[in-house]
């Protein structure tokens, strides 16, 4: 095999031209490009015939924007790297992600939701856009802070627990910053974690003085800028899960287990306090642990790329990314109609160290 052309580090859109020395009908290259391997399949059918090499479909993936940095920095590029494929992402709050799908304005071919509702959403609908999910971590919420506030020794000594955090942030001079409940599922975790800390301290104004109303336009950002907002000085604090506050750096206050919606020994705990969303249904959010799920819409336009980067998402080189970041990583599990799931996902959990729950859902 000998190149007659030099080869482009970029991948996309290449050619590559080849000379074959021996006849054959099929034959299967991997090429390495600045680290990074592609695999073609070509055809030939006398010696020295020409060959193409074709790039891969990229792959459409819309995420929580918790992930932001830990997919476009991390994730995205591990994972064209180890299989050649062209990585899409988009952030955005987990139920404007729902919506948007239902609304036919986005057309992913992989949604990667913070929590399970979101894509419970989807799949309760009367045409409903994917009949499965995978768990496969588990978020925290935690209360991530500047350096640079003026408040910050005050933060401090509330992360150390010197004295109680709400205390801290229910000074009305301290900026505090949330997502919309109604667009990103973050925002509703707060308002129920907040709630919980009413029942846990037994006061029941913490939650006022925390938020205010639950939609308090003053603390209201989007999903996607808040933590850079936050970076920027403009806030002094912002509700944040904890793998948020790890993949930027920030400092952040843990939350006691029967507040911070992470341990599954307190779920009947959580249960007790809840969020009504206003999306016409009056659907309303419990308290319950906080898992990040995927799945594939049957919208998919490149199955194969879709079931790639979800086993990548499971993998060992996955998930040592994702545990990096500061996502607790679980044992996964299926959930919805098991049959609709691609044989590479299920055999990727099946294969897993322990055997998974699979829960089907009637």
């Amino acid at each position: 095999l000998r190149i007659k052309k030099p080869v482009s580090s970029k991948i996309t859109g290449v050619v590559i031209i080849f000379e074959l020395v021996l006849l054959t009908s099929v034959a299967y290259y991997t090429i390495i490009l600045d680290g990074r391997s592609v695999t073609a399949t070509t055809t030939t059918t006398t010696n020295n015939s020409q060959t193409t090499l074709q790039p891969k479909d990229p792959v459409s993936v819309m995420y929580a924007a918790s992930l932001l940095k830990t997919f476009e920095e991390s994730l995205g590029p591990e994972f064209e790297a180890d299989t050649g494929y062209p990585y899409q992402g988009e952030a955005r709050g987990s139920v404007q992600i729902a919506n948007m799908m239902l609304d036919g304005l986005r057309r992913p071919d992989v949604f990667v939701s913070a929590g399970t509702i979101p894509v419970m959403k989807l799949m309760n609908d009367t045409d409903p856009l994917p009949d499965w999910l995978v768990k496969f971590g588990a978020a925290e919420m935690v209360i991530a802070y500047s350096p640079n506030s003026r408040f910050f020794n005050d933060l401090e000594k509330a992360r150390t627990g010197e004295i109680p955090w709400y205390q801290v942030l229910s000074n009305p001079e301290l900026k505090f910053g949330r997502t919309d409940p109604e667009l990103d599922p973050k925002g509703y975790y707060m308002i129920i974690a907040a709630e919980l800390a009413n029942k846990y301290y037994n006061d029941s104004g913490i939650k006022q003085r925390l938020l205010g109303e639950d939609r308090n336009p003053t603390q209201i950002f989007p999903e996607e800028t808040l933590k850079t907002i936050l970076e920027q000085g403009q806030l002094d604090a912002v509700a944040a899960y904890k793998h948020e506050a790890v993949a930027r750096g920030l400092p952040y206050i843990t939350l006691p287990p029967e507040i911070n919606l992470a341990d599954p020994k307190f779920s009947n705990f959580y249960r007790t306090a809840s969020y009504t969303l206003d999306n016409g249904d009056g659907q309303t959010v419990y308290g319950e642990p906080i898992y990040f799920s995927f799945t594939i819409p049957n919208t998919v336009k490149n199955l194969e790329g879709a079931t790639s980067y979800a086993t990548f998402i499971l993998s060992l080189a996955g998930a040592d990314i994702l545990e990096d970041q500061g996502l607790n990583i679980i044992q996964p599990v299926i959930e919805g109609n098991i049959s609709s799931v691609p044989s590479g996902i299920k055999n990727e959990v099946q294969g897993m160290e322990s055997t998974p729950t699979l829960a089907a859902i009637d």
